[in-house]
């Protein structure tokens, strides 16, 4: 498995390719992932080095993107949001989201960002070192309120990463992710 940050000319093919990974949950039609992965590569939030696709024998089989999250309207240039997160069907349960995550994390550390913010299974994700965000002073905007505060989650980069940052994560900021 090699990493790597994604070339503009597959763009398309990787909203595709995360609009065919999500249309398959329970949770999800897919739509409104491929619409994120648009959006947040059309904004001042999106950080080419840190959108990734894993690639195994030159054929993509993940793909993630960390950019740029504000906390109450601060802090985007020390924090980023995890999302989405996609593992080929066949792939899945295999390593895969494990390495990629893990080297961007890492890669995310090395350019000098404090935090990632997560909303997800956290049973997944505290793996990582990922803990419940709610620990960092940390919350989610009532506008778009996870199931429950486990799933939005919060991890530090560096040592003392989040002892100043706190307030609220509001992804309203993305039209993709708007709770209806």
């Amino acid at each position: 498995m090699e990493i790597r940050t994604v070339k503009k000319e597959e763009y398309r093919f990787i909203e595709d390719f995360v609009y065919e990974i999500f249309k398959n949950t329970d949770y999800s039609n897919g739509v409104a992932e491929k619409a994120l992965v648009r959006e947040i590569r059309e904004k001042h939030y999106y950080i080419p080095q840190l959108d990734l696709v894993v690639e195994e024998e030159g054929v993509i089989i993940g793909h993630f993107i960390l950019s740029k999250l504000p906390i109450s309207n601060k802090f985007e240039n020390e924090i980023l949001m995890l999302s989405p997160v996609s593992v080929a069907m066949n792939n899945q349960r295999q390593g895969v989201g494990k390495y990629m995550l893990q080297e961007g994390i890492k890669l995310a550390a090395k350019m000098g960002y404090k935090g990632i913010i997560v909303e997800g299974d956290y049973r997944y994700y505290q793996r990582f070192g990922f803990r419940t965000s709610t620990e960092f002073g940390i919350y989610a905007s009532k506008k778009n309120l996870p199931p429950s505060d486990e799933y939005l989650m919060a991890m530090e980069l560096c040592e003392n990463g989040l002892v100043n940052v706190s307030g609220e994560v509001d992804y309203s900021i993305y039209d993709a992710l708007r709770h209806v």
